[in-house]
């Protein structure tokens, strides 16, 4: 189990909830309070998503936050099991500091600390690091494979004992540096890496690289699909399938009744949907302006263009709820809308019972190993759902009831100490994108 650690919660009208307390940003006691339930609860890790760039507008709960990092560091010196997964941009960060600082927070935390690496997108980012636009997807991505090929080569080539650490020449496309890392190399090896993809680019790295992948389905053969395409890209490869975690995003409404569930499910929607022009939202995900057709009509599907903006994730997966559900274009559009990042999740409204069901029936029927909790308001969903959720699932032998590791690699399952590199057996091929 893992949490999505945030100040008040994933759904953009969270902020506005009774039991927000909104007089700090950052508030570094929320986040302490989250992690230590999650320790309660015996959860893998806390993830702290991340992108370097300011935002504002209906879709953001805050327009602060901190360096993932060192939130990560912070939250590792309070807690004793729990792994934290900090979030680097592949596009803009250096290779070499983030595998010494990856390193360093690795030995500092007892292995605790996992990176989550992203290929950002945007002209706005781009103009923080001095770029006039976005690099071209392809770049993105191939620059995405050299980096992760750096990295766990400067892993690979730390210091190990008394003596010094290799010497790393790489002489890529998008990168070159002739390095020695001075930090020394983790007790298990590196720290653990983690993807979110979602494209066919996105699932073919995490694939190769990764030891687990945060996913999101809206349904749960939809879940199975994905979770059946990144174990066999990951044959492909030569890895062993089960070296690399599914981890399925959920989105908990939790109520001590089904009737409690929905009225903070609709509490929350209405909170966030208020004075908002969700078409318009709609018309921006899916680049098509949408002003001009009936609201109780369907999406004008044939006349949909091919989104290319950092949206297509989103855009792809809306086009489809509308499509499979016979969604009118008022009623995708508010779906589209409310909830924020809660709304692209596997969303599971009712009691505890209920809770405990669905998740069961996506871990039984392969469609995830694990679960992220996408907490709608962060404070109570992790109490309610670690004081009545966690028994239930407990009971029924599907969670555990102590931690057997401190590291996370071992909360993984996975034999320390780690391939640094991932190697591959000779004449490995990845699958067609």
């Amino acid at each position: 189990m893992s949490i999505n650690l945030t100040e008040y919660g994933r759904h953009s009208g969270a902020w506005r909830h009774p039991q927000a307390d909104v007089s700090q940003i950052p508030n570094l006691a929320a986040y302490q309070h989250a992690c230590e339930w999650a320790e309660k609860g015996f959860f893998d890790q806390g993830f702290l998503a991340d992108s370097p760039v300011h935002t504002w507008g209906p879709t953001s709960t805050t327009t602060t936050r901190l360096d993932a990092m060192e939130m990560a560091g912070a939250l590792a010196a309070s807690t004793t099991h729990l792994g934290l997964i900090a979030t680097m941009s592949t596009s803009y960060t250096d290779p070499y500091e983030v595998a010494r600082r990856g390193a360093s927070l690795s030995n500092l935390s007892g292995g605790r600390i996992g990176l989550n690496f992203v290929a950002s997108q945007g002209d706005e980012m781009a103009r923080n690091y001095q770029l006039a636009n976005e690099n071209p997807r392809p770049v993105r991505y191939a620059r995405y494979r050299e980096y992760l090929e750096v990295v766990t080569r400067l892993w690979d080539a730390a210091p190990d004992g008394d003596g010094p650490g290799e010497r790393v020449s790489f002489h890529g496309e998008h990168l070159d540096l002739e390095a020695t890392l001075d930090v020394a190399k983790p007790a298990h090896g590196r720290p653990i890496i983690v993807q979110a993809g979602q494209s066919a680019e996105g699932r073919d790295l995490a694939a190769r690289w990764a030891d687990a992948i945060y996913a999101a389905g809206t349904t749960v053969e939809h879940g199975r699909e994905y979770y059946a395409d990144i174990k066999r890209r990951a044959a492909a490869y030569g890895r062993d399938p089960d070296g690399i975690k599914v981890i399925m995003g959920i989105a908990p409404f939790i109520g001590e009744t089904t009737a409690e569930a929905h009225e903070l499910r609709h509490l929350l929607d209405d909170f966030h949907a208020e004075g908002a022009d969700t078409i318009a939202h709609l018309s921006r995900v899916l680049e098509h302006d949408l002003s001009g057709y009936d609201p109780a009509g369907p999406l004008p599907f044939d006349e949909l263009p091919e989104v290319r903006s950092a949206s297509v994730g989103m855009a792809t997966m809306f086009v489809r709820i509308a499509r499979e559900e016979g969604l009118t274009l008022e009623q995708i559009a508010y779906r589209s809308y409310v909830g924020g990042l809660a709304n692209m999740q596997f969303i599971s409204t009712g009691d505890p019972v209920h809770v405990a069901d669905e998740m069961q029936l996506w871990y039984e029927t392969g469609a995830a190993d694990g679960f992220s909790l996408v907490a709608p308001n962060v404070g109570p969903t992790m109490e309610n759902f670690v004081s009545l959720v966690v028994p239930i699932l407990q009971e029924r032998g599907v969670a555990r009831t102590s931690y057997e590791a401190t590291s996370l690699p071992g909360h993984f399952g996975l034999t320390a100490p780690l391939d640094p590199r991932h190697t591959l057996p000779a004449g490995a091929q990845s699958l067609p994108l």
